[in-house]
């Protein structure tokens, strides 16, 4: 009877995981003094080669990678700490991803989440299963946010920051445009007769103005400081109502008389 022939055992891959600047030097292919730019791109040409779904890599070439990139990062920050407030408006070499939040959050801040890239924001010890792996990031958003204002999101992984470029979303009928703000109100044409008070929603909430009597439908109004709120580099923006008549409704008894006085005092 033949014998089973023993199976060789597989071989394990051992690589050794780089613990000094020089060693992640060497791994990421680079000398001398760089920046946090220069080790994004030598990560990055370098990846596709070392993960596991592409070309043969392994996880132990991906985690060496991930770990000289967190060891080279965390020494240039630590390196330059002491001119971040200086340089941290203009140093930014990535370009900034785009998130999109509300009018609301705009005006009152809150909270947004993005999916991002794992692998820009993930340390060595967190598993990637692929190089399309997207990790969520909670962004508190502060009060005031412009198009166009940088935001930057510290995360746990090697990159020490996140930065995103606001996109107010605002909703149909109002328009953003620097601190202000542009909308259409609709109110009952009787008011652009007989004047009076009117309320009108706006993004601070309701509030009510002014009409004066045979005041022109599509008149302009200007509500000072309600436009976008002041924040650290911008003034509080006004908001600009332009006035269109709807359908009246029925008054209520009282406002039937009030409005018979004011018409008989007039």
């Amino acid at each position: 009877m033949a014998r089973a022939k023993k199976q060789p055992k597989p071989v394990v891959e051992t690589i050794e995981e780089p613990t000094t600047r020089a060693e992640a030097l060497v791994a990421l292919g680079l000398e001398g003094e760089v920046n946090d730019d220069d080790v994004r791109t030598a990560f990055r040409t370098r990846l596709k080669a070392a993960h596991p779904d592409i070309h043969g890599g392994t996880d132990a070439l991906l985690r060496r990678l991930i770990l000289a990139r967190e060891l080279l990062m965390s020494d240039s920050k630590n390196a330059h700490e002491h001119t971040e407030l200086l340089t941290n408006l203009n140093a930014h070499l990535d370009e900034p991803i785009r998130l999109d939040i509300s009018l609301n959050q705009a005006v009152a801040g809150g909270v947004a989440l993005k999916d991002v890239p794992a692998l820009e924001v993930s340390a060595a010890h967190e598993e990637l299963t692929s190089l399309t792996q997207m990790k969520t990031l909670r962004v508190a958003l502060p009060a005031g946010l412009r198009n166009g204002d940088l935001v930057r999101v510290p995360t746990e992984g090697v990159r020490a920051e996140q930065v995103f470029r606001i996109h107010i979303d605002a909703p149909d009928g109002i328009r953003v445009w620097g601190d202000d703000l542009w909308m259409t109100a609709y109110i009952e044409a009787r008011i652009f007769a007989i004047g009076g008070l009117a309320t009108i929603e706006t993004p601070h909430g309701p509030r009510d103005v002014a009409i004066e009597k045979d005041a022109p439908r599509g008149s302009s109004l200007c509500l000072t400081g309600l436009g976008l709120p002041a924040s650290g580099k911008h003034g509080a923006g006004n908001l600009h109502v332009r006035l269109e008549a709807m359908m009246n409704r029925v008054p209520s008894y009282r406002e039937a008389l009030n409005e018979f006085r004011m018409k008989w005092a007039s």
